[in-house]
C-alpha cells in the first residue's frame, strides 16, 4: 500500500499512509535513554496441557475491544493510503475479490460472484452479485461498481492509492489522472488549475475512464478495459481502494455526480475537503456506529449481511459473531497494558520489541507461524499453560520502517533557525549527498536490532522485501562507520563556496554544527528510539550536531509529510501488492518520493528503470534492472533503509478466530469470536 503504512502498527511496527495541512504543535519526547532493553527469554515449555479454555472468558463475549495508537486519516475508500483507516474500510466496505483467509495472492469471490479475463489479458467482466444491500438500505448493482471506479480514479490525487489504477488503465507511467489532461505533469493536486484546463481535454478524459469500466445492469456485469495487461490486476482491486460505494448515497452526500461536466470539482480531494472522512456506508459485515475524533471509533454488527455460504472452508456465514467493536486511541503502551492486564482489551499493540519482555511472563499459550503452509501450528503450552495470554511468533512482514531525508524542506519551526548558524538547517540541508551518505553511516544497524528488536529482525537491504526481483541479499549498503561518517559531513559543501566542510576556514557544517527536529508518530516507540539512536550516533561524532525528537499524532504525521515540512521522518510501508514496483514508485518516485522534493533528474532517472521493470516479464530480467536501481540508491541515498522484522501478536485466550493475512492493514473482526 503505498500505504503508507506509516504503518501504522500493523503488529509491532506502526506505519503507511500522509496528508497535507498545518499539523498541530508537535509533543517533545523525553531526553533519549540509554538504548537498552532486556532480550525476551525464551519459554519453558512442558508437555502438560494448556489450561481449559474455560478458564478463559470475557467479561462481554459480544464486544471486542482494541486499544491502539493513531486514528485513520479518512474512511473515503478512494482516498484513505494508510493502515488505520484501512482497517475500518476493511470491515464497513467490501470489495469484488477478496483474499483465500491467509493467502495473499488467491482470490475468492465478494461482490463478484464470478470473472473471466480475455486471452489477451486486457478485458475482466465481473459478474455481480444479486441481492446485495449497502447498510443504508440501497441496493447492489453493476453502476455502483462501475460508479466506485471511475470516481476513484477521477478524483485521483497523488495522496491516494489511485495511481495503482491509472497505470493499468491507462498506461504504464500514468500516475495520475490529471496526467491524461496535461502529459506535462503540470496540474498533479491542483483542482483550481485542473478546473482552469481546456474543456476538451478534461471532457476526454472522463469519457476515457467511463469508457474503460462500463456496467450492464441488465446482464448484471461490469466489464472493464486495461491500456495494458496487468498482471497484478485482480491482487490491485481486491485492496482497500478497489471497495464499492452505493452511487446514489454518494451523490446525496455530496459527492461527484456522474457527470463528465463536473468531475473535476471534486478532484484532487484532501481527508479535510471529503465529505466521506467520517461517513461510511458499505455492505460489509459491520457499520459504523459513531467516531469521535481522538477518542474512538466504533463499529456495530450488520444483522442483514448478505453471505449463507462460507468464503473459505470452515469460515464465518451470516452475520457477525461480534455484535461491536470498539477502537480506542490509547497512545501510551503502559495504559494499553494496563487494560490487557485488567481484561479490558482483547488483543495488545506493542509499541516495539522492546515492551515484550513486560507481556511474556503471562504468556500461557504459543502458536508458531509455519513458512510452509502459511498458517500457525497447533498451539502450544507455555510453562504449565495457565497465563492468560496467545502469542503468536514468527510472523512474516512485507513492511519495514525507513529513515526519510527532505531534498527542499518548505521553510517551518521543525528546521530551528532555516540557517547554518548551529541553531537550524537551510531547507536545502539534505540536498546534500554527502550529509545523506553521513546520515546512513552514523545510523547503529546492530544496536538497533539487538535492543530494540530483541534480535528479531534483519537489516534491510534493498527497498523490495525477499521474494521478489529486485531483493538482493549481496546487494550494495551502509554499516555503521564514525569514521566514514565523519569523513561524509567533512566532504559535504553547505555554503557552496567550493570548500569541503573540514577544510573550509570560513566556517561550514563540521564546524558551525546543526539543529533541527526529527520526527516519528506518536505511540510508536520502535520508531522513536530510530530517531533517539540516530541522535546520540551524531552527536558522538561532532557534539555541535543536534537532533531534536518529536512525536505527532498519526494524522497530523502524515499531513506534514505532504506539506512537505519534515526536514527528516521516520515511516513505513505495508506493500499493497507482492510486487516490486508497488515497493519501488512510493519510495522513489509516487508517495514518499513526492514527500522528500527528490530532484527532477534523480525522479527521472528513477522513473525511467521503474518503468522498463514492470512493463519486463522475464524475472531475472527485471532483477538486473532493478540491481541497477538498487546500486543508484546506495551511491546517492535518498533514505536510510533500517531493518525487518518478524512479528509478534498477543491476545487474551478467550479469542477465537484470528489468522494472519500480510496484505491486512490490520484486523479483519468477521472471522473473530470471543468466549
Amino acid at each position: 500500500m503505498r500505504k503508507l503504512f506509516t504503518l501504522f502498527s500493523l503488529l509491532i511496527i506502526a506505519s503507511m499512509a500522509l496528508a497535507a495541512c498545518g499539523a498541530p504543535a508537535p509533543t517533545a519526547t523525553q531526553a533519549p535513554p540509554s538504548s537498552g532493553g532486556e532480550p525476551t527469554q525464551a519459554p519453558v515449555e512442558t508437555q502438560a496441557p494448556p489450561a481449559p479454555a474455560s478458564d478463559f472468558a470475557s467479561a462481554d463475549a459480544t464486544t471486542y475491544f482494541r486499544p491502539t495508537f493513531g486514528e485513520p486519516e479518512t474512511l473515503d475508500p478512494a482516498l484513505d493510503y494508510e493502515t488505520a483507516g484501512g482497517e475500518i474500510i476493511a470491515n464497513i466496505y467490501e470489495t469484488l475479490i477478496w483474499y483465500n483467509r491467509q493467502n495473499a495472492d488467491e482470490f475468492i469471490p465478494q461482490l463478484a460472484e464470478s470473472w473471466d479475463i480475455s486471452a489477451d489479458g486486457k478485458t475482466y467482466t465481473f459478474t455481480i452479485r444479486k441481492g446485495v444491500k449497502f447498510h443504508a438500505g440501497g441496493d447492489l448493482t453493476p453502476s455502483d461498481v462501475a460508479y466506485t471506479f471511475q470516481r476513484g480514479l477521477l478524483q485521483g490525487s497523488t495522496a491516494s492509492p489511485q495511481w495503482m489504477l491509472t497505470e493499468p488503465f491507462f498506461g504504464v507511467g500514468v500516475d495520475d489522472i490529471s496526467v491524461l489532461v496535461d502529459p506535462e505533469g503540470g496540474l498533479y493536486d491542483d483542482r483550481e488549475a485542473l478546473v482552469a484546463a481546456d474543456a476538451a481535454a478534461l471532457k476526454a478524459a472522463c469519457e476515457k475512464t467511463q469508457a474503460a469500466i462500463v456496467a450492464d445492469d441488465a446482464a448484471g456485469t461490469v466489464t472493464m478495459t486495461l491500456a495494458v495487461p496487468w498482471g497484478p490486476f485482480l491482487a490491485t482491486i481486491a485492496n482497500n481502494w478497489g471497495s464499492i460505494m452505493d452511487k446514489e448515497w454518494v451523490v446525496e452526500n455530496g459527492g461527484w455526480d456522474g457527470s463528465c461536466d463536473t468531475w473535476q470539482n471534486f478532484y484532487a480531494f484532501t481527508s479535510e475537503d471529503d465529505p466521506f472522512t467520517s461517513i461510511a456506508n458499505g455492505t460489509g459485515p459491520f457499520k459504523l456506529d459513531h467516531w469521535t475524533k481522538g477518542e474512538e471509533i466504533v463499529l456495530v454488527r450488520n444483522d442483514n449481511y448478505w453471505r449463507t455460504e462460507p468464503a473459505w472452508e470452515g469460515g464465518p456465514t451470516g452475520p457477525a459473531a461480534l455484535e461491536r467493536v470498539v477502537i480506542k486511541n490509547v497512545s501510551e503502551f503502559g495504559t494499553r497494558f494496563a487494560m490487557f492486564q485488567a481484561g479490558d482489551s482483547d488483543n495488545l499493540v506493542v509499541g516495539s520489541q522492546a515492551d515484550y519482555a513486560q507481556v511474556d511472563p503471562q504468556v500461557g499459550e504459543e502458536c508458531a507461524y509455519d513458512s510452509a503452509t502459511g498458517d500457525f501450528s497447533a498451539c502450544t503450552p507455555v510453562g504449565d499453560g495457565s497465563g492468560p495470554y496467545r502469542r503468536y511468533v514468527g510472523i512474516p512482514q512485507v513492511t519495514h520502517t525507513d529513515v526519510f531525508f527532505n531534498f527542499n524542506i518548505a521553510s517551518n519551526q521543525y528546521i530551528g533557525s532555516g540557517a547554518l548558524d548551529g541553531n537550524g538547517i537551510p531547507v536545502d540541508f539534505f540536498a546534500d549527498e554527502h550529509i545523506r551518505k553521513a546520515f546512513n553511516y552514523c545510523f547503529d544497524w546492530d544496536t538497533y536490532i539487538r535492543d530494540v528488536m530483541i534480535g528479531e529482525g534483519v537489516q534491510t537491504l534493498t527497498i523490495p522485501v525477499q521474494g521478489m526481483p529486485g531483493y538482493d541479499a549481496n546487494a550494495p549498503h551502509y554499516s555503521f562507520d564514525e569514521a566514514k561518517c565523519e569523513e561524509e559531513f567533512k566532504a559535504a559543501d553547505l555554503d557552496k563556496d567550493g570548500k569541503p566542510a573540514g577544510e573550509d576556514d570560513e566556517g561550514d557544517v563540521w564546524t558551525t554544527g546543526f539543529r533541527f527536529q526529527a520526527t516519528y508518530n506518536q505511540g510508536n516507540t520502535a520508531r522513536q528510539t530510530v530517531a533517539e539512536i540516530m541522535a546520540a550516533n551524531l552527536s558522538a561524532v561532532n557534539d555541535k550536531f543536534l537532533v531534536e525528537v518529536l512525536g505527532l499524532p498519526w494524522p497530523a504525521f502524515l499531513q506534514a509529510q505532504r506539506a512537505k515540512t519534515l526536514p527528516i521522518f521516520i515511516s513505513g510501508w505495508l506493500e499493497d501488492i507482492h510486487d516490486p514496483h508497488n515497493w519501488y514508485v512510493p519510495y522513489l518516485t509516487g508517495t514518499y518520493g513526492r514527500r522528500q522534493s527528490l530532484p527532477e533528474d534523480m525522479a527521472a532517472a528513477y522513473q525511467d528503470l521503474l518503468n522498463k521493470g514492470v512493463a519486463e516479464v522475464d524475472p531475472a530480467k527485471r532483477a538486473e534492472i532493478y540491481a541497477q536501481v538498487n546500486q543508484m540508491q546506495y551511491d546517492n541515498p535518498s533514505l536510510i533503509l533500517l531493518a525487518t522484522a518478524t512479528g509478534r501478536r498477543y491476545e487474551q485466550r478467550w479469542v477465537k478466530g484470528w489468522y494472519y493475512n500480510p496484505i491486512y492493514s490490520g484486523m479483519y473482526w468477521y472471522a473473530l469470536s470471543k468466549d
